[in-house]
């Protein structure tokens, strides 16, 4: 009996983990962006980040998140981005930075220019290297 309610409980206590690391939405309109605090209002452009710690950061740009993740302040765990291509809020997804691709060019809140494309050319690792770039010349906001 013991065993089964060991098992049970490392069953339950695994699948409350795996939720807890899921992307979740921010209070659109009402969630500060954790790198400028700005609002996190346009979800064609949001992103975050699960820490180590298990808390979730919202960013207004990807930028953002790519900067606040180079900086070293917090220890990520995962980190998303949000899909643009879908129609409406309720279609769109989140997708983690490692399979996502990119566009240049978009106005961005931030005007970092990076915004979700299934058809991009640039990978997650563009993005970072632009970012790390705009951080060293000194022209970050």
């Amino acid at each position: 009996m013991k065993r089964l309610v060991a098992s049970f409980l490392l069953a339950l206590a695994m699948a409350c983990q795996s939720a807890s690391d899921a992307p979740t939405d921010p209070v659109w309109g009402k969630q500060a962006c954790s790198a400028c605090a700005m609002l996190v209002s346009e979800p064609h452009f949001a992103a975050q980040v699960l820490t180590v710690a298990g808390d979730h950061l919202y960013f207004d740009d990807v930028g953002c998140m790519a900067a606040f993740l180079l900086r070293g302040k917090v220890p990520p765990k995962k980190a998303w981005v949000r899909d643009a291509d879908g129609a409406d809020r309720a279609e769109r997804k989140w997708v983690t930075t490692e399979l996502s691709h990119f566009s240049k060019g978009a106005k961005t809140p931030m005007d970092y220019g990076f915004q979700f494309s299934a058809t991009g050319e640039l990978p997650w690792s563009a993005v970072q290297d632009a970012v790390r770039e705009r951080l060293t010349s000194g022209s970050e906001r």
